[in-house]
C-alpha cells in the first residue's frame, strides 16, 4: 500500500529553519510523486476530541507559495494508509495516527526538556550532528534525513561593500551561552527578516553565532564575513560536526579563523551539492518508511 504523508508543522516562517524544513519535505515528497499535506501543530494538551477537530479547523497555516505543500485538517486516526511526520519536540500523538515518524531536528528534549514518544514508532535524524538517540520498543535509522533550503537569493556575493566594519550575532537556540555585554556595540539579528539579515552581514566584518547548528554561519560565510562558532561546553570541534565539508568557512572558536578563511570558497559548491541531495535523502526515508509500517 502506497503511504500518504501528513506533516505537523508550526506555519512557515523564513527566520524558524524547523518549519522551513518541514515544509520543504512535504515540498520535495510531492514531487517525487507521494500524496503529502501540512496540517497545523498544536500541544498534546490541546487534544480533546472537541478541541483537535474546532482548533485545526480554524488555525490559519502559513505556507511557501513556491513550495507544493497542501493544508489537510481532517482526521486521520487509525488510518493505515496514512504516515504522520512529528518533528522531536511534540509530545504523545496529538493526532492519533497509526504510522509514526518523529524528524530530529535537534536533540529530543533539548526545547521541551521532556521525551515522551511511544512503542513501534520509526526516527529519523537530520544529519550526523545529531545524537544518537534510542527509545524502548522503537527503531532509529541508521540513515539521516537531510533536507535543506537556502535562499540564495538574499545569501550572496551580490552589492557587497567595498570595506567593513563591525560584528553582528545571534543567540536563538544558543543563548544560555550568552553571559557577557561584549555585543554592547554589535548587531543583533535573531528575528530580523532574511533581507535585513543579509544587508547586515554583507557590511559587517565579522559574525558570531551562539547556536552551533544555524544555517546563518553559512550566511554568513556567503555573504563575506567571517563566520564563528560559540563552542558548545565539552563538545569538540569533530563531535560538532564529524564531517569536515559541514566545517568549510566556519571557526569552531576564535582559534580556528584562519582554516576557515582557507576554505570559505567551498561553502557554496558544498552546499548547492547537499542541496541537490534532497530527493536522494528523501526516497531513501520513502523506502524505509514503507517496509517499516507495511
Amino acid at each position: 500500500m502506497k503511504k500518504k504523508f501528513l506533516i505537523f508543522t508550526p506555519s512557515y516562517k523564513e527566520t524558524n529553519g524547523g518549519a522551513i524544513v518541514l515544509h520543504k519535505l512535504c515540498s520535495v515528497l510531492n514531487e517525487l510523486g507521494y500524496e503529502s499535506y501540512v496540517t497545523p501543530l498544536f500541544h498534546e494538551f490541546e487534544n480533546t476530541t472537541f478541541n483537535q477537530r474546532i482548533k485545526r479547523f480554524l488555525k490559519k497555516l502559513k505556507t511557501n507559495p513556491s513550495f507544493n505543500t497542501p493544508v489537510y485538517k481532517k482526521s486521520i486516526e487509525g488510518k493505515d494508509d496514512w504516515v504522520v511526520i512529528y518533528p522531536e519536540i511534540v509530545s504523545g500523538n496529538p493526532l492519533k495516527a497509526k504510522n509514526i515518524v518523529r524528524w530530529f531536528l535537534h536533540k529530543p528534549g533539548f526545547h521541551t526538556g521532556k521525551v515522551s514518544y511511544g512503542k513501534g514508532e520509526l526516527y529519523f535524524k537530520f544529519n550526523t550532528a545529531r545524537d544518537d538517540f534510542q527509545y524502548p520498543g522503537s527503531i532509529t535509522s541508521e540513515n539521516e534525513l537531510k533536507v535543506i533550503h537556502y535562499p540564495f537569493e538574499h545569501f550572496n556575493g551580490e552589492n557587497i561593500p567595498l570595506t567593513r566594519s563591525g560584528r553582528a550575532y545571534c543567540l536563538r537556540k544558543g543563548k544560555h551561552k550568552y553571559t557577557s555585554s561584549i555585543h554592547d556595540k554589535d548587531i543583533l539579528i535573531d528575528g530580523k527578516s532574511h533581507e535585513n539579515v543579509a544587508e547586515i552581514l554583507k557590511k559587517v566584518e565579522t559574525f558570531v553565532s551562539y547556536d552551533t547548528y544555524t544555517a546563518y554561519s553559512n550566511f554568513a560565510v556567503l555573504c563575506g564575513a567571517k563566520s564563528i562558532v560559540i563552542p558548545d561546553k565539552g563538545v569538540s570541534e569533530t563531535e560538532w560536526y564529524p564531517l569536515k565539508s559541514n566545517r568549510y568557512g566556519i571557526s569552531y572558536g576564535f582559534d580556528n579563523i584562519e582554516w576557515a578563511d582557507s576554505t570559505k570558497h567551498l561553502v557554496k559548491e558544498h552546499i548547492e551539492r547537499e542541496e541537490s541531495n534532497n530527493k536522494v535523502n528523501v526516497k531513501r526515508f520513502i523506502n524505509e518508511v514503507s517496509q517499516y509500517f507495511i
